[in-house]
């Protein structure tokens, strides 16, 4: 276990001590700032008080005074809001509605049917479009690659701006504007932004033209949402989006969320990770994610009750499918691959994603799980591991593949049946020639090895507030040697699998711990042992107190 232990880089010990002469704080929390490049005062009070003021300028983005130009000028005319499924499309379909709707614009909001239109702009959506007389479409969290829907859109005087945060092509469609970072010769300086970020961006822009009274800060509540369900870097612009976004969920929940939030004390990006957004993205899975626009946007109190108990329902029904789908799944993992690509008739296409992730914690490999789109299609959700491009693995095999998108950690696409046993070859290939023909190994890093004295409830809270955590902000990991147990060991939860009781340093330092996915191990110890863990504070009991939240442990 040692060898997949590694301990982050050192910072330097004079900046580290020099630092914590300025911030007055533990030096062992000033090397956890070093290593996330926070090296001054300034930085540092950036860090600690992440201010809306940060935010870079909004018309720095490549085409945005062209589309507020052309949302100005289609004030009489009907626009439509066009999103993906996933909670960035949903949110960012709500937040601009909201926004618009407000300033008297005539417009209203589609989300494509995942089972019978597929990701992104489809051509059911311009035709629909085209019905409702439509003479504007803002796409959000989709688009980039729409070329012949575009062209489509064109052709029955349709014009399009495009919101998206995928990377495009070489080749754009003709859209009127098109607003994306990663697009060439955009000069806007972070380009992690997620599609509800972006979104933001433009009605930031438009509000500060149009000159309403309008406080778009109001809907950063919709940005948090989306980038930490997006798993965006929480870093830059993002980290401040999310702090004021999750601060405005815990102040003011909006009211098609507050169901979600009765017995959360207070709403976390763990929560928003692990209870809301999923709840979020359920409709989409399991249904149609539009449940999940009129959910966000609802204002009458019953209403939004009733659709939050319909969000509940459905929910439950994707946790069944998806255990259904894994379950067929497992006995056909090949320990031997370097890669999963496993194909199942009649799957529920909603849960294939978290199925994926699901797939890579049972085997540690780049994983696609693909089920029938139609008589000649298969579709899939595809998942990597740490440090492996697989968008990129992807494009390298993009012969066979029908269609495909997403970003170096998670994608989606399209494949024709006749194709698969070629991909599935291909992919194998493709993998193993960028690992080296090594296979994946689970690696677990820490930032410090530190003794329980050095963990008290006062630097728990400075932990605390290095908050929010994310990509390339990582809540802190801490590895202490030579623990033991001594007192009883407490089982709670539905089925009695996570574990609560107090751990001893070598020192003679007790903690509390939690665990909730080391019971076997933890049950099995009789001899000094180490521990990967992270710094918690439970106030659950009406006492705040620290609490460890043990990660792995590695018995001596």
């Amino acid at each position: 276990m040692w060898g997949n232990w590694i301990e982050k880089d050192k910072p330097n010990l004079s900046k580290v001590k020099s630092l914590a002469e300025i911030l007055n704080i533990p030096f062992f929390i000033c090397s956890l700032l070093i290593q996330r490049n926070i090296n001054s005062l300034k930085e540092a009070q950036n860090f600690f008080r992440p201010n809306l003021s940060n935010l870079h300028d909004p018309f720095l983005l490549k085409d945005i005074k062209k589309a507020i130009k052309k949302i100005e000028d289609s004030k009489s005319d009907k626009i439509m809001i066009l999103g993906d499924y996933d909670v960035d499309g949903t949110t960012s379909t709500a937040m601009l509605y909201t926004y618009f709707n407000n300033l008297g614009y005539n417009v209203s909001y589609y989300i494509p049917d995942r089972y019978k239109e597929g990701y992104g702009v489809s051509i059911n959506a311009i035709d629909h479009a085209i019905q409702n007389n439509i003479k504007l479409i803002i796409t959000v969290d989709c688009g980039i690659k729409a070329i012949d829907q575009i062209n489509y859109a064109s052709l029955n005087e349709i014009d399009v701006i495009i919101c998206d945060h995928h990377l495009p092509d070489q080749k754009l469609p003709k859209a009127y504007a098109i607003i994306n970072p990663k697009q060439s010769e955009c000069k806007y300086p972070f380009k992690e932004l997620c599609g509800c970020g972006i979104a933001f961006k433009l009605i930031s822009a438009h509000n500060s033209i149009s000159k309403s009274d309008t406080n778009v800060n109001d809907l950063l509540d919709f940005v948090a949402l989306a980038t930490i369900s997006d798993m965006m870097p929480m870093i830059d612009e993002n980290r401040i989006l999310v702090y004021h976004g999750l601060k405005l969920m815990n102040q003011n929940p909006r009211l098609g969320l507050q169901n979600f939030f009765r017995f959360i004390n207070k709403v976390d990006e763990s929560n928003v990770s692990f209870n809301i957004g999923p709840r979020i993205n359920a409709s989409g899975r399991m249904k149609n994610a539009k449940i999940s626009v009129d959910l966000l946007v609802e204002e009458n109190p019953e209403r939004a009750i009733t659709i939050s108990n319909e969000v509940e329902y459905l929910n439950q029904k994707r946790r069944e499918a998806e255990n259904n789908v894994l379950e067929s799944i497992i006995s056909k993992i090949n320990a031997k691959s370097f890669s999963n690509v496993i194909y199942g008739k009649g799957w529920s296409s909603g849960v294939l994603g978290i199925v994926a992730s699901r797939v890579i914690e049972q085997s540690y490999k780049p994983s696609i799980i693909l089920t029938d789109f139609d008589e000649n299609l298969l579709s899939g959700s595809v998942r990597s591991v740490p440090d492996f491009d697989v968008y990129d693995a992807l494009k390298d095999c993009h012969k066979y593949l029908f269609q495909y998108g997403g970003h170096k950690y998670a994608a989606g696409l399209k494949i024709k049946k006749e194709n698969l046993d070629d991909f599935i070859n291909e992919f194998e290939k493709t993998v193993k020639n960028k690992v080296d023909g090594k296979m994946f190994e689970r690696k677990y890093k820490y930032d410090l090895s530190i003794n329980f004295s050095e963990i008290n409830l006062k630097n728990a809270k400075i932990i605390q507030r290095m908050s929010p955590f994310g990509l390339e902000n990582i809540k802190p990991t801490f590895r202490t040697n030579n623990c033991r147990l001594e007192g009883k060991l407490n089982f709670v939860g539905k089925e009695k699998q996570i574990v609560k009781s107090v751990v001893f340093d070598n020192e003679g330092n007790k903690l509390p711990f939690i665990s909730f996915k080391r019971k076997d191990e933890i049950s099995k110890i009789n001899s000094t042992f180490d521990i990967l863990y992270t710094v918690g504070i439970n106030s659950y009991s009406g006492q705040e107190q620290v609490e460890l939240t043990i990660k792995e442990i590695s018995i001596n």
